[in-house]
Parts: structure tokens; C-alpha cells; sequence
């Protein structure tokens, strides 16, 4: 598709949320997503992500909110007609329909001429590296192949914007890499705008210009990975995206804290405490470092724990009356550290996020 062709919108939701009887699902979502983007909605389940992926689709209403598409309102637009492609997680492909004849499917449907439709699939199978493939039905492919099967029959219609719903949990690890990349690639060679509902918080890190985390059908923070990952908004992210000790600590004054033997500073996104407070403080495997026996500021444990990750390994420390605290250690710098050691760490960073016990 040419830059002419690309379609960019802009997709807003603005207070929407969604009850089931006494069950909020989504409550006042506000979400803006650029033309162009690739956004993420990252939660656990029943946080919410799937039933706004449903409603932006048309497969679900809304109890109240706005619904826009470049400033127009969709909350009444059937979902025949409101330009979405979406990929689901299953493929939801026609079984006794050829790849071509699949993706196809929607053209036929908009009544598109064969001659549009024949140049049109052509496009997409090339896009998707599966021209090989246009005769074969989609019990001879694999699951990978399935998923770009799905996207190019998403893709084909032109929609305004693609929608993403785990298109990736029923793939392999190593397939789910790959296609992951894919998706990637072609998002951002066509411009189109996207909204990538997944609970892998990998996947969403990986591909997308921002994420935003869900919780009990709230928007707790959307910014981008770095950002997300680096200046967590709430407890909540900083546990979700990336792996993070929680460690009982106890507020010595306003903004301060003593955790394990160190004092720390308390991150003011963490909220307010009252000296004498109990907490848990959140601290990033990366940001606790292996130190001498002799450092006055150290904790000092047994590793409890040794997993090889590749060029990272996890060590596990059990201090005395406290959880398994994790460090992430380059491999080369623990080969000689075994289960059973002693060991003494500390806090490399001088400031901390809390939460309340």
C-alpha cells in the first residue's frame, strides 16, 4: 500500500464503561490512540482490556461513553460497518475456505470487484510472506502461518483500525517471537492505527509506542515502555510490568524509609505515609547489587536460589525473617556463587517506590 493508500485515525474513547448487573468491567475509560499508533492494554484478567477491544469492534455496547473515530461518534455503528479489522486469538479462519479465498472473505463481503479483490489479495499475501500458501486451507498450515493468514484477512478490508486480541497466546514461544515481530513490521509499514490487547507484558513492552496498564477496569498509567517501566505511576504497574521485590520496610520520616539496612528516599508518585508507617517497598530485581561482607549497609542472606536466564542469572536470598529476594546478576559475574553461600547485597538506587501492607 502506498503512502496515499494509508489510512491513519484517530481512535478515542472517552468515559466508557461497560457494567454486567453489579460488575464493572470498564469504568470511565478516557483512551486516545494516534493515527498511526500502536498501543497496548495490559492487564490480568478480568481487568477490562478485552471487553474495551470488544467495544471499540462493535461486539459489545457500551453503558455509557463516547465511542470516536476521527471525531466521529460509533457508539450506533454496527460493527458491519465500522472499518475494523480484528484478529482474534483462535484465527477464526473458514476452514473449507482456501488462504486466498479467506482473505478475500471481507472483500466479497463489501461487495468489492473481482478485479480489486484479485489485486487486493495478491498485496496481502506478499505482505504476509505467504504467496506460496494462497491454494493451501488452513488445516495444512501452521499455527504462525494461521495467525499472518488472520492479519492479512484483517488487513484486506482497509480498516480503519486493526484490532489485536491475543493474537498470540496460542503460539509457541518461539513462533509467537517471530509473528510478533511481523505484526510490527507491517503495523508500521502501513501506518495503520492499532490497539493490542494482551495479559503478556513482553509481548506488549516489545512492539508498542505506548502501553497501558488496566486494573479492575481502570487505565492506571499509559506511557511509553521506558517511561512505564522506569516511573511507575502506582504500585499496581511497578508489580505488573517487569519483576519487582516487595519488602517490608517502615516509613522513619516523610519521604524516607528503612528498608533490609539501608535508608531510602520514597518515590512521591508512591503516595503518602506517616512516620512509624509499615510498607512494602518495590524494588526491581536490576537495582540490588552483590557487595563486600564488609559494607555496613549491606543485608546479608543465603542463596536459596540459581536460575541461568542466558547472559542475566536469578539468584534467590533467603534473609532472615523476610521473603526470597531476587537479584538479576550477569552470568559471567556469578559463576562461582552456588546454593548455600553466604552472601551480602544492598539498594543500588537511593530511591524507592511504597506501597501500604
Amino acid at each position: 500500500m502506498s503512502k496515499k493508500e494509508r489510512i491513519s485515525s484517530t481512535l478515542e474513547l472517552q468515559g466508557v464503561s461497560r457494567h454486567f448487573g453489579s460488575v464493572k468491567a470498564l469504568d470511565g475509560l478516557d483512551l486516545t490512540v494516534q493515527p498511526g499508533e500502536l498501543v497496548a492494554l495490559l492487564g490480568p484478567s478480568g481487568c477490562g482490556k478485552t471487553t474495551a477491544l470488544r467495544i471499540v469492534a462493535g461486539l459489545e455496547v457500551a453503558t455509557s461513553g463516547e465511542l470516536l473515530v476521527n471525531g466521529s461518534r460509533y457508539n450506533d455503528t454496527p460493527a458491519s460497518q465500522r472499518d475494523m479489522g480484528m484478529v482474534f486469538q483462535s484465527y477464526s479462519l473458514f476452514p473449507n475456505l482456501t488462504v486466498a479465498e479467506n482473505i478475500e472473505y471481507g472483500l466479497r463481503a463489501r461487495k468489492v470487484d473481482s478485479e480489486k479483490r484479485g489485486k487486493r489479495v495478491k498485496a496481502m499475501l506478499e505482505l504476509v510472506d505467504l504467496a506460496v500458501k494462497a491454494k493451501s486451507y488452513p488445516h495444512q498450515l501452521s499455527g504462525g502461518q494461521q495467525q499472518r493468514v488472520a492479519l492479512a484477512r484483517a488487513l484486506a478490508i482497509e480498516p480503519r483500525v486493526l484490532l489485536l486480541d491475543e493474537p498470540l497466546s496460542a503460539l509457541d514461544a518461539q513462533v509467537r517471537g517471530q509473528i510478533r515481530e511481523e505484526i510490527r513490521r507491517i503495523q508500521l509499514e502501513l501506518g495503520i492505527t492499532t490497539l493490542f490487547v494482551t495479559h503478556d507484558q513482553e509481548e506488549a513492552m516489545a512492539i508498542s509506542d505506548r502501553v497501558g496498564v488496566m486494573s479492575h477496569g481502570k487505565l492506571e498509567q499509559i506511557d511509553t515502555p521506558i517511561a512505564l517501566y522506569n516511573s511507575p505511576a502506582t504500585p499496581f504497574v511497578a508489580s505488573f510490568v517487569g519483576q519487582a521485590n516487595r519488602i517490608p520496610a517502615q516509613i522513619t520520616a516523610k519521604g524516607k524509609a528503612r528498608v533490609l539496612n539501608q535508608k531510602v528516599n520514597i518515590s512521591e508518585s508512591a503516595g503518602s505515609f506517616e512516620e512509624g508507617d509499615h510498607v512494602h517497598v518495590i524494588i526491581r530485581p536490576e537495582l540490588l547489587e552483590i557487595v563486600s561482607e564488609s559494607d555496613t549497609d549491606a543485608t546479608r542472606g543465603i542463596v536459596a536460589l540459581k536460575s541461568f536466564l542466558g547472559p542475566m542469572t536469578k539468584i534467590g536470598i533467603a534473609v532472615e525473617g523476610g521473603p526470597l529476594i531476587h537479584l538479576n546478576i550477569a552470568s559471567r559475574e556469578v559463576r562461582k556463587i552456588e546454593i548455600g553461600d553466604k552472601i551480602a547485597f544492598k539498594i543500588s538506587s537511593d530511591e524507592v517506590m511504597a506501597a501500604r501492607v
